[in-house]
């Protein structure tokens, strides 16, 4: 029969394995949680990085096809009949062969 005829046990639960499984959850529990907020962070962090990308400034645009416009066409300047404009990749072209 039973060695403890008074019905309740005299040994308690071994505190060692049980302070040590619950440090690891814990220790499990507070990695997880950090590497979700870091992901959290991260899409946050690229949402809004794209939303403000999408956005397209008037003013900017209006300067970028005025930059494409002096940069890059042929045309007579304003004033003097013997002065021309021409795009930025040809003058450097001939500016280099004069220099040979």
């Amino acid at each position: 029969m039973d060695s403890n005829p008074s019905g309740y046990e005299k040994k308690d639960i071994p505190v060692k394995p049980v302070l040590i499984g619950g440090a690891l959850f814990i220790v499990t529990v507070l990695i997880t949680l950090y590497m979700l907020y870091e992901y959290y962070v991260r899409v946050l962090d690229d949402a809004t990085y794209e939303f403000k990308l999408s956005k397209r400034s008037p003013k900017l645009e209006q300067l970028k096809k005025f930059e494409q416009e002096n940069l890059n066409s042929y045309k007579a300047k304003e004033g003097d009949e013997n002065l021309y404009q021409i795009p930025i990749e040809k003058s450097k072209e001939i500016l280099l062969n004069e220099k040979k």
